[in-house]
């Protein structure tokens, strides 16, 4: 067993009986008598479903578009994502937000802005699969 447990604690679900159990296999399976508790903010990247989900998105408007997923994916970037200008040599260069960059509310809030656009602004109706909007909230 690793040294370090963790474990993505919720506000609103109970947390007395988690952190008992933790600790208890804890002592169990090191010699120390000691251990250290740390509660930190969840500042987790986007989740592997929510990446998918996009993808799967963004895959579906290549077809009707047949734009390439990566100027889609750019322009999606540029559209609801942070832009900013640095220069390099001399010259501006726009430096377009890694969506790889996004917790898992921004990477949420991202797609709902790009199913949307896309259902919205380019007239396509997606094929989402269940429960698509729990990845998103």
């Amino acid at each position: 067993m690793s040294e370090t447990l963790s474990r993505v604690l919720r506000r609103d679900k109970p947390k007395a009986e988690i952190i008992e159990d933790m600790t208890r296999t804890f002592f169990m399976n090191v010699s120390g008598d000691e251990a250290i508790i740390s509660i930190k903010p969840n500042k987790m990247t986007r989740t592997g479903q929510q990446n998918n989900l996009y993808w799967h998105i963004i895959e579906q408007v290549r077809v009707e578009t047949a734009n390439t997923k990566d100027a889609i994916h750019d322009h999606c970037r540029k559209e609801f994502l942070e832009v900013r200008v640095e220069e390099v040599a001399k010259k501006p260069v726009v430096v377009l937000k890694s969506t790889t960059s996004l917790n898992t509310k921004e990477m949420g809030i991202f797609i709902d802005e790009v199913i949307t656009w896309v259902e919205s602004d380019l007239g396509i109706k997606l094929n989402l699969p269940d429960g698509w909007r729990e990845l998103i909230s």
